[in-house]
Protein backbone atom coordinates (compact mmCIF):
# COMPACT_ATOMS: atom_id res chain seq x y z
CA UNK A 1 0.00 0.00 0.00
CA UNK A 2 1.87 3.60 -1.17
CA UNK A 3 0.95 6.68 0.89
CA UNK A 4 0.49 8.82 -2.03
CA UNK A 5 -1.09 12.20 -1.86
CA UNK A 6 -2.78 14.32 -4.61
CA UNK A 7 -0.53 17.20 -5.14
CA UNK A 8 -2.20 20.83 -4.35
CA UNK A 9 -2.08 23.52 -5.99
CA UNK A 10 -0.44 26.95 -5.02
CA UNK A 11 -2.60 29.41 -3.02
CA UNK A 12 -4.63 32.12 -4.77
CA UNK A 13 -1.67 35.05 -4.46
CA UNK A 14 -3.65 38.61 -3.77
CA UNK A 15 -2.41 41.25 -6.61
CA UNK A 16 0.82 42.76 -6.47
CA UNK A 17 1.28 45.98 -7.49
CA UNK A 18 2.92 45.29 -10.89
CA UNK A 19 -0.47 43.05 -11.52
CA UNK A 20 -2.87 45.63 -10.64
CA UNK A 21 -0.69 48.06 -12.51
CA UNK A 22 -1.56 46.28 -15.68
CA UNK A 23 -5.11 45.35 -15.49
CA UNK A 24 -7.52 46.51 -18.19
CA UNK A 25 -10.46 48.12 -16.66
CA UNK A 26 -13.59 48.91 -18.87
CA UNK A 27 -16.06 51.22 -17.75
CA UNK A 28 -20.02 50.42 -18.87
CA UNK A 29 -22.99 52.40 -18.48
CA UNK A 30 -26.16 49.38 -19.45
CA UNK A 31 -29.45 49.87 -18.86
CA UNK A 32 -32.48 47.43 -17.89
CA UNK A 33 -35.59 45.95 -19.22
CA UNK A 34 -37.48 48.60 -16.79
CA UNK A 35 -34.83 51.31 -18.09
CA UNK A 36 -33.09 51.76 -15.05
CA UNK A 37 -29.41 52.35 -15.48
CA UNK A 38 -26.33 50.45 -13.81
CA UNK A 39 -23.00 50.86 -14.00
CA UNK A 40 -20.32 47.51 -14.55
CA UNK A 41 -16.97 47.32 -14.37
CA UNK A 42 -14.85 44.65 -16.36
CA UNK A 43 -11.53 43.59 -14.88
CA UNK A 44 -9.30 41.37 -17.54
CA UNK A 45 -5.63 41.02 -17.52
CA UNK A 46 -3.79 42.17 -20.86
CA UNK A 47 -3.52 40.27 -24.04
CA UNK A 48 0.74 39.97 -24.60
CA UNK A 49 1.19 41.54 -28.22
CA UNK A 50 3.86 39.65 -29.35
CA UNK A 51 4.66 36.87 -26.70
CA UNK A 52 2.14 33.48 -25.81
CA UNK A 53 0.54 33.33 -22.92
CA UNK A 54 0.71 30.74 -20.40
CA UNK A 55 -3.15 30.47 -19.56
CA UNK A 56 -3.14 28.37 -16.57
CA UNK A 57 -1.00 31.48 -14.92
CA UNK A 58 -3.45 34.41 -15.95
CA UNK A 59 -6.33 31.97 -15.30
CA UNK A 60 -5.05 31.83 -11.47
CA UNK A 61 -3.56 35.71 -11.18
CA UNK A 62 -7.33 36.76 -12.22
CA UNK A 63 -8.46 34.38 -9.35
CA UNK A 64 -6.79 36.29 -7.04
CA UNK A 65 -8.12 39.27 -8.30
CA UNK A 66 -11.82 37.87 -7.84
CA UNK A 67 -11.44 36.78 -4.63
CA UNK A 68 -9.62 39.87 -3.37
CA UNK A 69 -12.61 42.03 -4.44
CA UNK A 70 -15.32 39.17 -3.46
CA UNK A 71 -16.73 38.14 -6.18
CA UNK A 72 -18.07 34.96 -6.86
CA UNK A 73 -18.59 32.65 -10.37
CA UNK A 74 -21.19 34.53 -12.54
CA UNK A 75 -23.95 32.52 -14.42
CA UNK A 76 -24.94 33.79 -17.60
CA UNK A 77 -27.20 34.51 -18.24
CA UNK A 78 -28.62 35.57 -14.68
CA UNK A 79 -31.02 33.10 -13.26
CA UNK A 80 -34.53 34.52 -11.91
CA UNK A 81 -33.50 35.31 -7.91
CA UNK A 82 -29.93 35.07 -8.58
CA UNK A 83 -28.20 37.88 -7.69
CA UNK A 84 -24.35 38.27 -7.52
CA UNK A 85 -22.23 38.76 -4.44
CA UNK A 86 -22.03 42.15 -2.59
CA UNK A 87 -19.20 43.68 -1.40
CA UNK A 88 -19.17 47.04 0.59
CA UNK A 89 -17.01 49.90 -0.83
CA UNK A 90 -14.79 48.21 -2.97
CA UNK A 91 -14.82 51.25 -4.88
CA UNK A 92 -14.40 54.68 -4.20
CA UNK A 93 -14.29 58.51 -5.77
CA UNK A 94 -11.23 60.39 -4.81
CA UNK A 95 -11.07 63.67 -4.37
CA UNK A 96 -9.41 64.28 -7.73
CA UNK A 97 -12.59 62.45 -9.26
CA UNK A 98 -10.32 59.41 -9.76
CA UNK A 99 -12.24 55.89 -9.64
CA UNK A 100 -10.06 53.42 -7.50
CA UNK A 101 -10.42 49.94 -6.66
CA UNK A 102 -9.54 48.29 -3.66
CA UNK A 103 -8.50 44.58 -3.09
CA UNK A 104 -8.33 42.86 0.41
CA UNK A 105 -4.93 41.45 1.20
CA UNK A 106 -3.25 44.29 -0.20
CA UNK A 107 -2.41 47.89 0.63
CA UNK A 108 -2.87 49.07 -3.39
CA UNK A 109 -5.35 50.33 -5.09
CA UNK A 110 -6.45 50.41 -9.03
CA UNK A 111 -6.57 53.55 -10.75
CA UNK A 112 -10.10 53.21 -13.23
CA UNK A 113 -9.36 55.64 -16.70
CA UNK A 114 -10.82 58.90 -16.09
CA UNK A 115 -14.82 58.85 -17.23
CA UNK A 116 -16.37 61.67 -15.43
CA UNK A 117 -19.86 60.61 -17.10
CA UNK A 118 -19.16 57.45 -15.77
CA UNK A 119 -18.10 57.98 -12.58
CA UNK A 120 -20.76 60.66 -11.88
CA UNK A 121 -23.54 57.98 -12.77
CA UNK A 122 -22.02 55.58 -10.68
CA UNK A 123 -21.90 58.00 -7.65
CA UNK A 124 -25.23 58.72 -8.27
CA UNK A 125 -26.47 54.88 -8.28
CA UNK A 126 -24.19 54.02 -5.42
CA UNK A 127 -23.44 50.40 -6.78
CA UNK A 128 -21.38 49.44 -9.52
CA UNK A 129 -20.92 45.83 -10.89
CA UNK A 130 -17.58 44.38 -10.94
CA UNK A 131 -17.09 41.70 -13.34
CA UNK A 132 -13.51 39.50 -13.80
CA UNK A 133 -12.91 37.78 -16.68
CA UNK A 134 -10.22 34.95 -16.15
CA UNK A 135 -8.84 35.02 -19.93
CA UNK A 136 -6.92 37.64 -21.12
CA UNK A 137 -8.17 40.69 -23.38
CA UNK A 138 -6.54 43.00 -26.09
CA UNK A 139 -6.37 46.39 -24.72
CA UNK A 140 -7.95 47.59 -27.50
CA UNK A 141 -10.30 45.26 -27.93
CA UNK A 142 -13.31 46.60 -29.66
CA UNK A 143 -17.32 47.13 -28.34
CA UNK A 144 -17.93 43.99 -30.53
CA UNK A 145 -15.12 41.82 -28.92
CA UNK A 146 -15.75 43.08 -25.63
CA UNK A 147 -19.50 41.72 -26.30
CA UNK A 148 -17.99 38.98 -27.59
CA UNK A 149 -15.21 37.96 -24.32
CA UNK A 150 -17.99 38.10 -21.96
CA UNK A 151 -20.89 36.28 -23.88
CA UNK A 152 -17.84 33.42 -24.54
CA UNK A 153 -16.56 33.29 -20.68
CA UNK A 154 -20.08 33.70 -19.51
CA UNK A 155 -20.75 30.63 -21.07
CA UNK A 156 -17.74 28.94 -20.19
CA UNK A 157 -18.11 29.78 -16.69
CA UNK A 158 -15.44 31.65 -16.68
CA UNK A 159 -16.54 35.38 -15.25
CA UNK A 160 -16.82 36.36 -11.49
CA UNK A 161 -18.97 38.84 -10.56
CA UNK A 162 -20.11 41.28 -7.14
CA UNK A 163 -22.37 44.09 -6.85
CA UNK A 164 -19.67 46.59 -4.86
CA UNK A 165 -21.39 49.65 -2.97
CA UNK A 166 -19.28 53.17 -3.82
CA UNK A 167 -17.63 54.39 -0.61
CA UNK A 168 -18.44 58.00 -0.14
CA UNK A 169 -14.48 58.89 -0.24
CA UNK A 170 -11.35 56.94 -0.43
CA UNK A 171 -8.84 55.16 1.91
CA UNK A 172 -5.45 56.40 1.90
CA UNK A 173 -3.86 53.65 0.14
CA UNK A 174 -1.65 53.98 -3.12
CA UNK A 175 -3.14 53.74 -5.68
CA UNK A 176 -1.77 52.66 -9.12
CA UNK A 177 -2.75 52.92 -12.82
CA UNK A 178 -0.78 52.80 -16.35
CA UNK A 179 1.09 55.77 -17.00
Amino acid sequence: MTNETAPTAPPIPAPTPGLIAQLNARTALNFNDSGRTWASLLITHPAPQFEDVDRAQVERLMLGVAVTLGAVPAALPAAPGRAPSFSVDRVSIAPSGETLVHFDGTPWQMRVTRSPTWSRVMAGIGQVLLVVGLDELSPTASAAEVDEYIECLGTAHRLYATVSSVADRSSRRPALGRP
